[in-house]
């Protein structure tokens, strides 16, 4: 859409989400999942001291069995208390974390719902499936498993420090000595460059959802062309490519990983010379230097972990990124509503609408009225500007310049909500969801009892069909409506309609998919739906419209002409084009075209239905 869109001209709300600020809705529950990690891995270190005092006792004169007892016993006991507060940490963290889930995924799905649709046209399938699915899921597993474990990973080589500074001074530093030359190194690891690369990763991630996707909803085609997915170019390569990022990657990275690791493991290096030559210069005890063997590995090995918290740190980052893409995305701008605008009635105006969609000029200073409790038809060529007219009365998208009136309102002065309430669509494209026809229904009013369910459904002819289904209103529908037919989606998409009860109904071409049958039912519902109501109805085929109040005839984004069928072929050349077209592909058959009556032998049907003999084909 253009960068002149009203809609998108409005400050992004402040809706970004941080770590921090995610956990800081979870407060309590983070900071007692913290603690009792802390708490967890002070608690570990208790076992390395009671070893100490066990060895000070192996070695003394006359060691106590007593007293080594009590050790032992109270080592276990510190087992324990580790493993309860480690349980306490994770149960807590796991609360705070599907929680954050939960209230990131609202977030986006509440934002989704009131973002302009030239959003989805700049954001991918793949994109968003990756926000809503894995980047949430990533947050609940950082919160839930590599938060306590990255307090855990600080508080050990702190506090093993500490102890080991205490008991000496000169074998802590031998514990120590690599630790500039580790660190260094996993700057290099977590450096810009690899920083760079996990982008890339995830936009890989993102472009195989995309084709996946794709994919999938394209089966049935793919599959009557003889095609798999070794075929189906795009999920291919994006897969393909993801095999050689990964490749590339671990050739990169793996001298600077193999290095990091070794330094981390190889403090024993410095401990054991030095802590053999001080024991043997009589510096340093036996239980000393058993101590500094045990417990001083432990100082580096902790960075390890916190390694892996890093990593898990980088691609949560990456994920908040495509989160705060959603969270942070330009709202349908409302600052214009007004509670208190009331329309006085159900009638649609157009007033000097201009609208662009990527920088192509859809809609020109376009002017046209649907009158409150009347069928306004709108026809024309394909590209003309009707489904544009139809979504901007719901405020799917908002016009670049003029206005949208309900009842006299402009449509931005309404509360969206106050709107939706008043306007019903149904589209050609049916989307049913993967729940119960009940719930599908009830879409349209949650709080709809099964009665009003009923008669929606009948009122639609949808009753009878529905009946017969394995468990009638409770039956499940499968992905998308799949067990469905065509016109048996539609006349539930009417059902829909019908049960919300709103006083403006907007038809997009609903009979396009449907066959000869199960088009004579949707008019029949149709008409059933329209009655009292104010009708925009789009129409391809001109035939479904004849009889309605007003015809307006659109062209390249402008009103050509507007009037009752009768008039319109009298006086509008597009429009008895537009008809003259569609009675001659009436003609058409498997072949060629059906022969005309002054061919011998051929008595055709002549379609003249009221058309001046002058236009007929």
């Amino acid at each position: 859409m253009s960068s002149a869109t009203s809609s998108e001209t409005s400050a992004a709300p402040q809706g970004s989400a941080s770590l921090l600020g995610l956990a800081r809705t979870q407060l309590s529950l983070t900071v007692g999942a913290s603690l009792m990690s802390m708490l967890a891995a002070l608690v570990q270190l208790v076992p390395y001291g009671v070893l100490y005092y066990m060895a000070v006792e192996v070695f003394a004169a006359q060691p106590d069995p007593a007293h080594l007892r009590q050790l032992a016993w109270f080592a276990l006991g510190a087992l324990l208390v580790r493993f309860v507060f480690a349980a306490g940490s994770s149960l807590l963290a796991h609360i705070a974390a599907f929680r954050v889930m939960h209230d990131v995924q609202m977030r986006m799905a509440r934002k989704l719902s009131r973002v302009p649709m030239s959003f989805f046209s700049r954001t991918g399938s793949g994109d968003l499936q990756k926000a809503f699915m894995n980047d949430a899921v990533a947050l609940e597993g950082f919160i839930a498993h590599s938060l306590p474990d990255m307090i855990a990973a600080l508080t050990v080589p702190v506090a093993t420090t500490v102890l080991l500074f205490i008991v000496d001074w000169r074998l802590a530093l031998a514990s120590i000595a690599v630790l500039p030359v580790a660190l260094a190194l996993q700057g290099l690891f977590f450096g810009k460059e690899a920083r760079a690369r996990m982008q890339e990763w995830h936009s890989v991630q993102a472009r195989i959802n995309a084709a996946m996707l794709e994919y999938l909803r394209g089966i049935h085609v793919i599959k009557t062309f003889g095609l798999g997915a070794r075929s189906f170019g795009e999920l291919r390569d994006a897969i393909r490519e993801s095999v050689n990022w990964l490749l590339t990657y671990t050739k990169r990275m793996r001298a600077v990983w193999v290095g990091f690791t070794a330094l981390l493991g190889s403090s024993l290096l410095a401990i054991a010379p030095l802590g053999v030559w001080l024991y043997q210069r009589g510096e340093v005890t036996l239980p000393v230097l058993l101590l500094f063997i045990v417990l001083g590995p432990q100082v580096l090995s902790a960075f390890l972990r916190l390694t892996y918290a890093g990593g898990d740190l980088m691609r949560i980052g990456e994920g908040l990124r495509r989160i705060n893409g959603i969270l942070d995305g330009a709202e349908l701008d409302e600052s214009a509503a007004k509670a208190h605008r009331v329309p006085v009635d159900a009638g649609l105006s157009l007033h000097g609408v201009r609208f662009r969609y990527e920088g192509r000029d859809i809609l020109h200073d376009l002017s046209l009225e649907v009158p409150a409790g009347q069928v306004t038809a709108l026809v024309g060529p394909s590209g003309a500007g009707k489904t544009t007219v139809a979504r901007l009365v719901a405020r799917l998208w908002d016009v670049d310049a003029g206005s949208v009136r309900l009842g006299g309102v402009d449509v931005r002065e309404l509360p969206l909500d106050a709107l939706l309430d008043r306007v019903s669509l149904v589209f050609q494209d049916v989307f049913l969801f993967a729940g119960s026809v009940a719930e599908n229904l009830r879409l349209a009013r949650p709080k709809a009892s099964d009665a009003e369910l009923h008669e929606a459904a009948r009122l639609a002819r949808a009753h009878e069909f529905i009946r017969a289904l394995p468990q009638g209103y409770d039956t499940l529908l499968g992905e998308r409506g799949a067990r469905l037919s065509g016109g048996e989606r539609q006349r539930l998409s009417i059902a829909r309609a019908i049960l919300k009860q709103a006083p403006i109904l907007v038809l997009d071409e609903a009979t396009a998919f449907a066959d000869p049958e199960n088009e004579a039912l949707i008019q029949d519902a149709l008409a059933e739906t329209c009655r009292g109501k104010t009708v925009l109805v789009i129409a391809h085929r001109l035939a479904t419209v004849a009889d309605a109040d007003r015809i307006v005839v659109l062209d390249q984004g402008r009103v050509v002409d507007q009037g009752r069928h009768a008039e319109l072929l009298e006086r509008c050349a597009l429009y008895q084009r537009l008809w003259a077209d569609q009675q001659e592909a009436a003609d058409w058959q498997i072949g060629g075209r059906r022969p005309t009556a002054d061919e011998p032998g051929q008595h055709p049907q002549p379609h003249t239905d009221s058309i001046p003999s002058e236009i007929l084909p």
